[in-house]
């Protein structure tokens, strides 16, 4: 029960009228109570956690409505709990890191320590969802996987902001340009569709988007040649700002409170993951 349910129950008691006098002792010891209760019933703490676009984990529609597994697992924490209330903050790859330091957000799902976190700033509890990148390119006759092999001298799409194995997580967009090519793009969309149109020679993109993406544009598979061997394969964590509360501990009695209840198996699986780490 609620703090606003207690106080909807004294409105409630006070506006009864009671005509017998021997029932005004009960009733005044009754609402000090009540009164003395309340507190322990407090609103629940607001939780801020971030997020930028990293399809299927964020996405953001074309009627600008954020979607995806972090904001349905916001949903989640909130029914299983009245502790705390879950709330989401929009903010970008480059823009993150800043916006972390300054309080704007508390944690972030789905993120790695290695994608330029420092250890002073964050901590982190290792995460369920294994993920991988990979490139891309457009299919031809004569192209196969030895394509991948080379790529001096071949043109590449990234999204803006996002840490690369293959250039060792360097974001410097004059360095990637310089030494890698580099043709930055905002979304993973953009990445395939400048492959397809042969703006660019390749195209890195995640494994679980691309399969989604691949359910609403089937035709599209057999246009886009796929690399066997991932960029990198990372396992995703949780990250959390250091003096933050809730603590990691607490994080991680929730989060296997939602894995064991079969929550987080349901809301991967319904965004087309499958892959759970024990």
């Amino acid at each position: 029960m609620r703090w606003y349910a207690l106080y909807g129950m004294l409105k409630v008691i006070i506006t009864i009228r009671f005509e017998m006098s021997e029932m005004r002792m009960p009733l005044i010891a009754l609402l000090a109570c009540l009164l003395l209760t309340v507190p322990a019933f407090a609103a629940p703490k607001t939780v801020i956690v971030g997020g930028y676009v990293f399809p299927p984990f964020v996405e953001l529609t074309s009627a600008g409505d954020w979607r995806g597994i972090t904001l349905s697992l916001l949903d989640e924490l909130n029914q299983l709990q009245d502790d705390y209330h879950f709330a989401f903050y929009p903010t970008s790859a480059g823009r993150r890191y800043a916006d972390l330091s300054s309080g704007r957000y508390q944690m972030m799902f789905f993120e790695n320590p290695a994608w330029g976190w420092s250890a002073n700033q964050v901590k982190g509890l290792e995460g369920v969802v294994l993920g991988q990148e990979v490139f891309i390119a457009r299919k031809q006759p004569d192209r196969d996987q030895s394509y991948f092999a080379d790529r001096h001298d071949k043109s590449i799409a990234l999204f803006s902001g996002y840490h690369y194995a293959f250039a060792d997580f360097v974001t410097n967009k004059q360095y990637l340009r310089q030494h890698h090519n580099a043709v930055f793009t905002q979304s993973q969309e953009s990445n395939v569709q400048m492959v397809l149109r042969g703006r660019v020679d390749l195209g890195v993109v995640t494994d679980a988007w691309l399969d989604s993406y691949f359910e609403r544009y089937p035709d599209y598979r057999e246009q886009i040649l796929v690399s066997e061997e991932p960029d990198q394969l990372y396992q995703h964590f949780l990250l959390l700002r250091r003096g933050s509360s809730p603590d990691m501990a607490t994080m991680q009695i929730l989060f296997e409170q939602l894995k064991s209840s079969g929550s987080l198996e349901r809301v991967l699986t319904e965004h087309g993951i499958n892959a759970i780490a024990d």
